[in-house]
């Protein structure tokens, strides 16, 4: 949920590429509407770069740095490789909780059956809190802000108790980085294209690292559930990868600060 029709000036972005140039790609900016942005070839990477598409490829999906915003031209610059591995983690994290919470939202006013419209709610969400997350944290926290809030009682009451029972209902995560190369020399972008698409047809998040690595994050009822999914990604791989390097680690995260953020 956001109030600007543009990014702002040094603001990390989710950038879904859409069309590569030799000399960049164009990217839609996911949380502004599908706002068109420019990733320069030069901020891919800090090394120099051959061929564009061993590093991105159409459809990818880009935590990126916005380092140049033209109001006027409505024109928008990003960078990826001015992005941490850190930064890269809880922006994607933020923002799936952000679209988690969007969700519960709309869950919620409609089990109320509210006459304002989600719009309506929207704006004063924006107004108030910002963010559905700020909202929430107020919620738990049952500030004077929430409590005075303009929002209808009968809809935080009911917001509260989602999220009660959203914190009871627990998920699990792991988190791998993986090495993924090919030697195919002929139509390599192509084999790594349709073996991303595969990864993510696994319900695993793929996110992009910098080449050849990737982070594979996936989530499930149990521990179980989550590490089933990762193992697919292997099967995948080592059947569609016929010439090439696939190596694999699983990482260690961190605990989130509010139990409720992990939770949700």
């Amino acid at each position: 949920m956001e109030g600007n029709t543009l990014p702002r000036h040094g603001e990390l972005v989710i950038a879904v590429v859409s069309k590569i140039t030799n000399f960049g790609a164009y990217c839609k900016l996911i949380e502004y509407e599908d706002v068109e942005a420019f990733l320069p070839i030069r901020e891919v990477s800090s090394g120099w770069i051959k061929n564009i598409r061993e590093y991105i490829h159409d459809g990818q999906k880009l935590v990126c740095f916005v380092h140049g915003v033209d109001k006027e031209k409505g024109t928008i610059d990003i960078s990826l490789k001015r992005v941490s591995t850190k930064d890269s983690k809880d922006k994607i994290r933020s923002y799936n909780l952000e679209k988690r919470l969007n969700a519960l939202f709309s869950q919620t006013i409609k089990k109320e059956k509210e006459t304002k419209t989600k719009e309506e709610l929207e704006g004063i969400i924006t107004q108030e809190f910002g963010t559905y997350t700020k909202m929430m944290e107020n919620a738990v926290a049952n500030t004077p802000e929430f409590v005075q809030s303009k929002l209808p009682k009968k809809v935080k009451d009911a917001f509260v108790k989602v999220l009660e029972l959203s914190k009871k209902q627990k998920r699990y995560f792991v988190s791998y980085v993986a090495t993924i190369t090919t030697y195919n020399t002929e139509s390599g972008a192509t084999e790594l294209r349709d073996l991303m698409k595969a990864i993510k047809e696994t319900g695993t998040d793929l996110g992009y690292i910098g080449a050849p690595k990737y982070r594979l994050f996936a989530e499930g009822t149990d521990y179980v559930d989550a590490e089933a999914k990762i193992d697919k990604v292997r099967e995948i791989i080592s059947t569609k990868l016929k010439k090439g390097i696939f190596e694999i680690e699983k990482e260690k995260l961190k605990k989130e600060k509010e139990d409720i953020m992990a939770t949700i």
